[in-house]
């Protein structure tokens, strides 16, 4: 079975979706033996180390520009297609193209743009709202990542549960099987601060970074050493996290770090006092895993999908005000019976989250996809 994994429009806002599937191929890549596995990427440098794997292949699928990438995706991807010719496609995130007719495999992230409509703009609302609902209608088997993925397909779209497989993202190689040296930590505190709180995920509404922001600020005047180290860019609606930075009496203590490599990021998790993940709505919440992998302790929100991956393996703070969120900062770094207990309790937690799981999980759903769509073109007679 040729099975083509589409990763264009992941590609082109680089984040969490990108990271996690990249973790199911490399799951994929050690697994699966039998079915080749064709990445379609407009970036085959990112994938040389996995092209090295004999059931996997690239093809190389650059668009004309990256303006409009969503838009163009569907009008050039059937073409693509045509030339790679799977057995079955899989879009690990944003639509399919409308005009793929084979058996389809959607990966479902979350529903945020009805949740939080602030954290985007109309074009990627209207894009979420019409292609990818209709991707996902026409989806043989719909992957979502998360219990609350999964609710809101079932009750904002109407998508049938018997359609609907809950899978969990991995976690990436390069963060959970990575050897993290006392040097390299060593580089990252020389960088960052010998005591920094980390934020990991783009800067945007439904991130709550604001809230992070104005804890620090009550915070950095108790702890004249600390640090906040701010990861993944500006994205759309940061305006004002980027006025509390530029008014901020601390912000020379505030890093904006951008864009992390991969190899980086497991030192960077190691070196923090602790990961903050103040956030209004998540998919998954993949930093809390990453960062209890790392043996880094956790405060985040009561957001439903993190208290569904992470438990009572991080410390949960009420992030609506500044003021209980910098109170639970504060618990962790002065109660190092809790820090070791957190730390103990998140590496458990974070075992259950490795990429053969999730590949052998999404491997099952493909035969699924396939299955169906075989038996809806019996009935059909297509």
């Amino acid at each position: 079975m040729r099975i083509a994994i589409d990763l264009i429009t992941a590609e082109y806002e680089p984040g969490g979706m990108l990271l996690a599937t990249r973790a199911l191929l490399h799951g994929l890549a050690r697994v699966d033996q039998h079915n080749e596995y064709i990445i379609v990427t407009g970036r085959p440098e990112a994938y040389w180390a996995l092209a090295q794997f004999p059931n996997i292949q690239l093809h190389p699928a650059a668009l004309p520009s990256r303006r409009g990438i969503l838009i163009q995706h569907q009008v050039l991807g059937p073409h693509i297609l045509q030339q790679v010719k799977p057995d079955l496609l899989h879009t690990p995130a944003f639509a399919a193209p409308l005009g793929w007719q084979g058996p389809l495999v959607t990966t479902i992230h979350d529903l945020a743009f009805l949740k939080v409509p602030e954290q985007s703009s109309w074009y990627p609302r209207l894009y979420h709202k019409y292609l990818l609902r209709s991707g996902v209608r026409k989806s043989q088997r719909i992957i979502a990542i998360s219990e609350q993925t999964y609710n809101e397909l079932t009750t904002c779209w109407s998508i049938p549960s018997e359609r609907i497989r809950l899978i969990h993202h991995a976690l990436r190689p390069e963060v959970s099987e990575c050897h993290i040296s006392e040097e390299a930590i060593k580089q990252m505190r020389q960088r960052y601060g010998q005591r920094y709180l980390l934020h990991v995920g783009r800067i945007m509404p439904r991130k709550n970074v604001e809230r992070l922001l104005e804890a620090f600020d009550l915070l950095a005047g108790r702890f004249a050493d600390l640090h906040l180290v701010l990861t993944g860019g500006l994205g759309y609606g940061s305006e004002a996290a980027v006025q509390l930075i530029e008014h901020s009496p601390y912000r020379e203590r505030i890093h904006q770090a951008g864009w992390v490599e991969d190899d980086a990021m497991g030192a960077l998790y190691a070196g923090a006092s602790a990961l903050v993940f103040p956030s209004k709505h998540e998919g998954q919440g993949m930093p809390t895993l990453e960062a209890m992998a790392c043996g880094t302790p956790v405060v985040a929100s009561y957001e439903a999908a993190s208290v569904e991956i992470a438990g009572d393996a991080v410390l949960r703070a009420n992030c609506a005000s500044a003021q209980p969120l910098a109170d639970a900062i504060q618990h962790i770094l002065t109660n190092e019976e809790l820090r070791r207990r957190l730390i103990q309790q998140g590496k458990q937690q974070a075992q259950a989250f490795h990429h053969a799981t999730c590949a052998k999980k999404t491997l099952a759903v493909y035969h699924e996809a396939i299955d169906s769509y075989r038996q809806t073109a019996t009935r059909t007679g297509v």
